[in-house]
């Protein structure tokens, strides 16, 4: 096991998620301090408020509870009013929130709101961001192709809240 602040935003999500989510919410609140949580950035990446509502939970991939380096899956955590700047990777991403509200941009296009259960579809080295508001993130992910343990490259700000 691995906790991490973040996990103080789980009881929130579960209360959030949609029916058809909401057993998983429930099983990740209920169960969070068994589970070995992670982080690919720190505190010097992004500061304090950053790091304190950002994780990550991988199932299966090279750091997972079931190894595989082909394709990373799991659950990201992100708190209210974080923004996980712009960056990218070589490794293809597509994202499923179980919590709705969150914003989402891809290239150079502006931010839109996401809601649970939409698929965001990111391509290898293609930029992307999302902030979350009042509310917290839960979200699906899975990556595939590239080196999926690899830090993203960074190429916006880490200024918290909206811009």
């Amino acid at each position: 096991p691995h906790p991490l602040a973040c996990l103080r935003q789980l009881d929130r999500i579960a209360e959030l998620a949609p029916a058809n989510a909401k057993p998983l919410a429930r099983l990740l609140a209920e169960r969070r301090g068994e589970l070995r949580w992670g982080q690919t950035y720190s505190e010097a990446d992004f500061g304090k408020g950053f790091i304190d509502n950002y994780g990550w939970l991988e199932v299966f991939g090279t750091r997972g509870h079931f190894v595989n380096d082909e394709v990373a899956a799991g659950l990201l955590i992100l708190g209210p009013d974080v923004v996980y700047p712009d960056h990218h990777h070589v490794a293809e991403e597509i994202y499923i929130p179980l919590t709705g509200g969150t914003e989402w941009r891809m290239g150079e296009g502006g931010f839109r709101t996401r809601e649970a259960g939409e698929v965001i579809h990111h391509a290898s080295d293609v930029s992307h961001a999302m902030r979350t508001g009042k509310e917290p993130l839960l979200a699906l992910y899975i990556w595939r192709g590239g080196p999926l343990a690899a830090k993203s490259t960074i190429t916006g700000t880490t200024v918290q809240g909206k811009d």
